[in-house]
């Protein structure tokens, strides 16, 4: 009888165990499946953006003795670049698996929330028929939403994303004040201006958690917006008319929620 109690016991305990372990290898997976999409997402978003940073550290980097192109130099440059947005996909993919944990984040095959059909439907259909795709794979619920894009349309005016900005828009003064040669110094000077375009785009990106982290739609405005408020004339202007016209729709969100 003690020896059957034992067994038992024994095989519950391995039974839990089991169970605990597949179900870390499940969130490990599940991270690394989420991570790797938002770095697809980054690469294709700041392409644009960095592709004439590029150009410039091409032309700068060129073998004085011969002419040719450092490629090497200009890949580690990009490397340096990419793996800053890197470290910022680890943390979108973490927030948004935490979110869905903890039930906040919707999951639907149009966008929107999972609370489309609660006291915050209207909100919330005006948000997915406005740009909602088949590939759109979660947003938030309408009043977290609406406080997102809030928050990042008045994170357009602040210092730091003027300054984030001033910075992405002057390669030229970037590579004259902070230029280091070799590989090394080409990889750390695409790590530095990643981290300024973090610092710049980080609010705009997660605005995918109001409107469909896989919103195509959206995914292609936000590429135009920063690469027009990088590189286009008075594109710091332009990039503060789309602050305002986040917050107006994120409180236009939270009206008709909370009504």
């Amino acid at each position: 009888m003690a020896l059957t109690l034992l067994i038992d016991a024994h095989s519950a305990v391995t039974g839990e165990v089991g169970l605990i372990a597949a179900d870390l290898a499940s969130h490990r997976a599940g991270l690394l499946v989420t991570t790797a999409m938002w770095m697809i997402m980054m690469v294709v978003m700041m392409l644009p953006a960095v592709l004439p940073w590029l150009t410039c550290f091409a032309a700068l980097s060129r073998d004085r003795a011969s002419g040719s192109m450092r490629g090497i130099w200009v890949a580690l440059f990009g490397l340096g670049y990419f793996a800053t947005w890197a470290v910022f996909s680890v943390a979108g993919a973490s927030l948004q698996i935490g979110l869905r944990v903890w039930g906040i984040l919707g999951v639907s095959a149009y966008g929107g929330s999972a609370l489309a059909g609660s006291a915050f439907g209207t909100a919330t259909a005006l948000t997915e028929a406005t740009l909602a795709t088949p590939f759109t794979e979660a947003a938030l619920a309408t009043p977290l939403a609406g406080l997102v894009l809030v928050g990042a349309g008045l994170y357009q005016v602040t210092p730091s994303k003027t300054a984030c900005l001033k910075h992405c828009r002057s390669p030229m003064s970037f590579f004259l004040s902070r230029w280091r040669n070799g590989p090394v110094g080409a990889f750390r000077m695409g790590a530095t201006h990643g981290a300024y375009c973090v610092g710049c785009c980080w609010a705009l990106m997660l605005t995918g958690f109001a409107l469909g982290v896989m919103n195509l739609a959206w995914m292609a405005v936000l590429t135009v917006v920063i690469a027009v408020e990088t590189f286009a004339p008075r594109g710091d202007r332009i990039g503060k008319v789309l602050g305002a016209a986040l917050v107006v729709w994120g409180l236009v969100l939270l009206s008709v929620a909370l009504a």
